[in-house]
């Protein structure tokens, strides 16, 4: 894959992250290994308009993750990815216990009531990882100086591991091109409760 950079001769206060068409990049998770951990900071995911808000989180592993729900209607969201399986049903103005995110890897999440719902949780070991916003910016301002490990994920990779981009200095990075595929790759929903009774139904009257 590769990997185009624009440098800058000081410090970058921003990190700009484009596709390969000049496309500016959002919710991309940039991971960086061997510097000293970010500050922790409250892990929210949200439901607004009915939608996951933000629709791509990165934790650190151990994180707990509140899930408040802005909407006036219900959810009831679930996850039966390997890092993390669980289910919170959200009525409005009512508070779920969080939900903490022991194991690395990516988590999709869905809503058992409305299927357009899906969501991404990337819980990573390494010490600084941030999300692109939706200008296709993030702040590298806190990182210290010199070439560190870089990796990156993207909805469009599915489930596969981050990608590494070898040793970059993101202080001296404006532009990040990224080959983000055109087409993403599918990730499959999980499948309700409902449907899982309903598959396991017929997988039994198959035999």
């Amino acid at each position: 894959m590769a990997v185009c950079l624009i440098g800058l001769p000081s410090s970058a206060s921003a990190l700009k992250l484009l596709d390969e068409q000049g496309n500016v990049l959002s919710d991309v998770v940039i991971l960086v290994d061997g510097v000293a951990p970010k500050p922790a900071a409250p892990a929210v995911m949200d439901q607004i308009d009915m939608q996951f808000q933000p629709r791509v989180l990165a934790v650190g592993t151990g994180s707990r993750v509140d899930f408040p729900n802005s909407d006036d209607v219900r959810h009831h969201v679930y996850s039966f990815s390997a890092a993390k399986r669980f289910e919170l049903r959200l009525f409005k103005g009512t508070d779920a216990p969080p939900v903490a995110f022991e194991q690395p890897g990516l988590v999709v999440l869905g809503c058992n009531i409305h299927d357009s719902m899906v969501g991404y949780i990337l819980i990573t070991d390494s010490p600084w990882y941030d999300v692109s916003d939706a200008q296709g910016q993030l702040d590298a301002s806190q990182l210290p100086g010199g070439n560190w490990p870089v990796s990156w994920w993207h909805p469009s990779l599915g489930e596969a591991a981050p990608v590494s981009v070898g040793e970059l200095d993101l202080q001296l990075t404006a532009q990040l091109t990224l080959p983000v595929a055109s087409t993403p790759v599918a990730v499959e929903k999980p499948l309700s409760p409902l449907q899982q009774r309903f598959r396991k139904a017929a997988e039994q009257h198959a035999y």
